[in-house]
């Protein structure tokens, strides 16, 4: 990846969406970890944090452009933005059939057969 395509215009907006999507994550766990209410919650205190989570994705992203293979904000250099060509499939595994289609036949267990057993006399009165 060049330096030139940090600048392009598909980079900077698969940026722009990781760093709202981590504003709003980051807001969204503050809010409910803070136990607050609505109008009783330090507002300005968790949209700073929020805020210091975009810049840390943005970083990030310009770090793993600069150093992953491929054309995104990526460091394993896998992600292809729009209108780049995708990548080539993997190859498949070659899978080895056995001669017949039907599977082994699985031998039943035999269970003897045993006599039922004898009734027994009840005793009434002792």
């Amino acid at each position: 990846m060049s330096v030139q395509s940090l600048f392009s215009r598909a980079f900077l907006i698969a940026t722009l969406e990781r760093a709202i999507r981590s504003f709003a994550a980051s807001l969204a766990s503050l809010l409910t970890a803070a136990g607050t209410g609505l109008l009783d919650t330090s507002w300005f205190e968790k949209l700073s944090v929020a805020g210091m989570a975009s810049l840390v994705t943005i970083l990030f992203a310009v770090a793993g452009g600069t150093l992953g293979k491929g054309d995104g904000p990526s460091f394993i250099g896998e992600e292809r933005l729009k209108g780049e060509a995708p990548a080539a499939p993997a190859p498949a595994i070659p899978v080895q059939r056995t001669t017949t289609d039907e599977a082994p036949a699985v031998p039943q267990p035999t269970v003897p057969e045993q006599a039922p057993p004898e009734p027994t006399a009840v005793r009434t009165g002792y």
